[in-house]
């Protein structure tokens, strides 16, 4: 019992140690101009460029998956939808939408996890991994809003990145749902 306590403690003050590295600064490649302009309207850039989806598979360059037409609803004709993919809830309180894309920008050729735990912005208040089976994505999270939080997920794909940009007003509640949907990609085209 006694060992237990222990390492607990140590793996609590590792998680303190690993979140306060985690919490930097991204702003310094997002336009300084006004507070708009934070890393939302960055990671804008190519979010919902060429997908489509047919009977339950969510398809764009390089990539395809299954979105479960019972979970997810697909809103890539709609756009003034953020995200490709939506969750389909009965309240409002647990919203999520998502969208995945290959990214041609190299980031100076860092990988997926050095993107991502050695990101510099302020406004980065949570960082993580998700493994699935073909690849591990890296990701970061921020507040959007009062209610709403972003994350964007890289995972190395070749020369360039697989990424998934998605909105959740409760990423602890679907988290287990966008692990499921990311889970599903299979690689269609040879990395670069």
């Amino acid at each position: 019992m006694i060992f237990h306590r222990i390492t607990a403690i140590f793996a609590a003050a590792a998680l303190l140690f690993t979140l306060g590295s985690c919490t930097e600064n991204l702003s310094s490649s997002a336009p300084d101009s006004t507070a708009e302009a934070t890393s939302k309207t960055v990671l804008y850039d190519n979010v919902r460029s060429n997908t489509k989806y047919e009977n339950g598979t969510y398809s764009g360059e390089g990539f395809s998956l299954y979105a479960d037409p019972n979970i997810w609803q697909f809103c890539g004709d709609n756009p003034d939808a953020p995200c490709d993919l939506q969750l389909i809830v009965d309240k409002e309180i647990n919203t999520c939408g998502i969208s995945v894309y290959v990214s041609d920008d190299d980031h100076g050729g860092k990988s997926a996890q050095d993107i991502v735990m050695n990101a510099n912005n302020e406004d980065i208040i949570f960082t993580g991994a998700a493994a699935t089976p073909a690849m591990t994505f890296y990701y970061y999270e921020w507040a959007i809003d009062d209610n709403t939080h972003g994350r964007t997920y890289f995972g190395d794909y070749g020369s360039r990145y697989l990424c998934a940009y998605a909105e959740s007003t409760n990423f602890g509640y679907v988290e287990s749902k966008i692990s499921d949907l990311l889970g599903s990609i299979k690689l269609t085209e040879n990395k670069q």
